[in-house]
């Protein structure tokens, strides 16, 4: 079983601003035991799309069901099955791991690697009615730490698509591109270092929400 329970600030950086930002903070940071990963996630909800339209309605709290691969999954590989709140900016996490090809097939019946998180996922999918596997979205990250402080986590998504058909944990022909811009996202237990205050300030980095499985449902909805 593995939770988290820390403070997430999101950022979206053109290219100008990316590398601006990667030259300044090139001192204070250094790569973290991931570093580079393809990440792919596919996003449950249910017919009415009730958790997606949630997120994008920004409310004090909201919660998701994902399932996650770090790189391509085939069928007998291990996938994390997350269920994820946020309450008040503060993000609680917990995870397991299952299947890939039973988390596919009918996550009802996957056999979750801890007990009690999966009866906890099992509520959730059960709460909503029946929540079935709807987005997948892909991207490349790069992650990092603080030098002086590993619990600062600092991640860039890059390369962001998503598709709503033939859902599995690779990309293919069918995706589409989600944004252009960097998603950078803080991961903080504390408070923010100055430097990195003052850097964001230089690079005029300011936090705002962004989804993205609320915006491919937008693009989706939209037809574009």
């Amino acid at each position: 079983m593995e939770t988290f329970n820390r403070s997430e600030k999101k950022y979206l950086l053109d290219e100008v601003q990316y590398l601006e930002l990667m030259e300044k903070l090139k001192d204070h940071i250094k790569p973290d035991k991931y570093f580079e990963t393809q990440i792919n996630s596919i996003y449950y909800d249910n017919r009415k799309f009730e958790l997606i339209r949630r997120s994008i309605e920004k409310p004090e709290y909201k919660e998701k069901l994902r399932v996650r691969s770090y790189g391509p999954a085939e069928a007998d590989d291990k996938v994390f099955v997350e269920l994820k709140k946020k309450f008040d900016g503060i993000v609680y996490k917990r995870r397991t791991k299952a299947r890939c090809q039973e988390v596919l097939n009918d996550i009802y019946s996957a056999r979750f690697k801890d007990e009690q998180v999966g009866k906890e996922i099992l509520y959730a999918l059960n709460y909503y009615g029946k929540l079935e596997p709807k987005i997948y979205i892909g991207c490349l990250r790069t992650s990092y730490t603080a030098n002086d402080d590993e619990d600062l986590r600092i991640t860039f998504d890059r390369d962001i698509v998503y598709r709503t058909r033939e859902l599995g944990f690779k990309r293919n022909e069918k995706d589409k591109s989600l944004s252009d811009k960097t998603v950078m996202e803080l991961k903080i237990k504390d408070a923010m270092p100055l430097w990195l205050t003052k850097i964001l300030d230089e690079v005029k980095a300011y936090p705002r929400g962004f989804s993205k499985v609320g915006t491919a449902f937008i693009k989706e909805l939209k037809g574009v």
